[in-house]
């Protein structure tokens, strides 16, 4: 049997598309930071057990930075489909995190930072990303059928918890159970239960 390939661009709008806790294809995640974090805890927590034989997957490389787990090719396949149309930003009305804020400012620093964040993230609200129509297009006919039933059904639960928690718990239990991820992180104080 030969084993079907996932990169991780094509994870990356997978997970966009997967329903969550409404049951509603293409549900939003609020925040680059959540989304970062997501797809940080998916590969430390889930990919193991999540892909059969039949399926492999590439993503992400993440390294400690100023806020926890960060991987410059998961900004950079954003930036990407953001800049080609495939996923879109709403604005909210939740005002933008401390981490989220900062992370923006610093990242600004990065010549590697696409000008397509400019635009997007300088409100001080915090921004959802989804697929526009043209990328729940997309994968629905390229992508979701590579994954089993059960596999879509684990993504689901997956997304639904991230989504279903705010950014400081899910900080907070990031920067606790992966500390090493944290270390160079500028809000680990208000993170970490017992830093040394």
């Amino acid at each position: 049997m030969n084993k079907k390939e996932i990169s991780s661009k094509d994870f990356l709008l997978s997970i966009l598309y997967s329903p969550g806790i409404y049951d509603n294809v293409n549900e939003p995640i609020t925040g680059r930071t959540k989304l970062t974090k997501m797809v940080f805890l998916f590969e430390e927590e889930l990919q193991k057990s999540f892909f059969a034989d039949n399926l492999n997957i590439e993503l992400p490389l993440f390294e400690p930075y100023n806020f926890g787990p960060f991987s410059k090719e998961l900004f950079d396949d954003l930036s990407f489909f953001l800049s080609i149309g495939l996923i879109v930003t709403e604005e909210t009305q939740i005002p933008l995190s401390f981490a989220e804020k900062n992370e923006f400012e610093i990242g600004h620093d990065d010549d590697w930072i696409n000008a397509s964040f400019e635009d997007k993230e300088q409100d001080e609200v915090e921004m959802k990303y989804l697929l526009s129509k043209q990328g729940i297009n997309y994968v629905s006919d390229n992508i979701w059928k590579l994954y089993s039933n059960s596999q879509r059904s684990k993504l689901k639960t997956f997304k639904a918890q991230i989504n279903g928690i705010s950014l400081d718990a899910l900080l907070r239990y990031v920067y606790n159970k992966y500390p090493d991820f944290a270390r160079k992180s500028v809000i680990k104080q208000k993170y970490l239960s017992n830093e040394d």
